[in-house]
């Protein structure tokens, strides 16, 4: 709230007839993507006859943004999700086990505001979940993309070394991947 009145906004309200946009500071205070990660071969066959799309990273993976909407057009049970996921079910790790016998691949999962939040992610490959994976909290990512052989050379960690920091939102790695399509 101080925070607003400083910017010139109090309970809503304009102060001292100031108005601050806050959706933007809303956007890049947060970072909420649902994702998987794998080989460009890997993510062609996950996107062959279904309406997904894919943004290309470095040293040849691909992202595939996960929406609400892509998630239900895969037509999996996402009603159990395990602990620390929003919607990595026994179906989906079926589904994703299924694809990795075409290549390793990972399942991600953030979601923070503010600094407070949590990652989860699971990596697969010949069809099984890879251990130590599933994992959730700090560097649950970072150790899902090592176990699939994707290691940071040129940036802090994984995370950023594989492009993940480009886009902080599922919808906007949706956007580059629909605009990339277009290319």
């Amino acid at each position: 709230m101080l925070l607003r009145a400083l910017c010139g906004e109090f309970n809503g309200h304009p102060f001292l007839g100031l108005h601050f946009d806050w959706t933007s500071v809303s956007l890049s205070m947060a970072h909420s993507v649902t994702a998987i990660i794998a080989a460009s071969s890997v993510a062609d066959h996950l996107l062959n006859d279904r309406t997904l799309v894919a943004v290309d990273l470095r040293d040849g993976h691909r992202l595939i943004p996960l929406e609400d909407d892509d998630l239900d057009s895969l037509g999996l049970d996402l009603s159990q999700s395990l602990e620390g996921f929003t919607y990595l079910s026994p179906s989906l790790i079926q589904f994703c086990a299924e694809h990795s016998h075409h290549g390793p691949l990972v399942y991600l999962e953030t979601e923070y505001f503010g600094g407070m939040g949590t990652q989860s992610a699971a990596a697969f490959s010949n069809g099984a979940l890879i251990a130590p994976t599933p994992l959730v909290g700090i560097g649950a990512i970072n150790t899902a993309l090592r176990s699939i052989g994707i290691i940071a050379t040129s940036a802090p960690d994984e995370f950023d070394h594989i492009g993940l920091s480009r886009h902080r939102h599922t919808f906007r790695w949706k956007e580059a991947a629909l605009n990339e399509r277009q290319l």
